[in-house]
């Protein structure tokens, strides 16, 4: 067991880093004043154990990165989702906007793009609704004052 020369609190002799303040045993120990004992008092403890670190960064080395989780097909039917609904109103939206609905929906059960998932939802629904009321339109099955407005 070692002890560190800056807060006092004994770790065993192959750790190179305090884990109570941080200090690495290869620094120049710091000379103690004069007058001034070593360890004046015990440490303190921490107030509040630090946070967890996630599942997946556990047991990597200090400053090393860790590999991203690749995607999945919920992921990739997000992104085709998206892109077909916005797409769909400027070209094909008979089309491209039920493919971007139902491809947004399955991809919505991934975890990294929900917020995505859920615009192509709501774009392509939008754009479907308003696709029908302009085939309604021009079929003249929608009332005057739908179309139109009240007054």
């Amino acid at each position: 067991m070692k002890q560190c020369p800056r807060c006092g609190v004994l770790l065993p002799d192959q750790e190179p880093f305090c884990q109570n303040c941080g200090f690495g045993f290869s620094q120049a120990v710091p000379s103690p004043q004069e007058g001034v004992p070593a360890n004046p008092a015990p440490p303190m403890p921490p107030a509040a154990p630090p946070a967890l670190a996630p599942r997946w960064v556990s047991g990597l080395p200090q400053g090393a990165l860790p590999r991203q989780r690749p995607f999945s097909w919920a992921d990739i039917c997000t992104v085709l989702g998206f892109t077909s609904s916005v797409i769909g109103y400027f070209w094909a939206s008979i089309l491209l906007l039920p493919l971007g609905f139902i491809t947004s929906l399955l991809g919505f059960r991934g975890d990294r793009t929900k917020g995505l998932a859920v615009a192509g939802i709501v774009i392509s629904t939008i754009g479907l609704l308003l696709k029908l009321m302009a085939m309604l339109d021009s079929a003249s099955l929608l009332p005057y004052w739908i179309t139109n407005g009240i007054w």
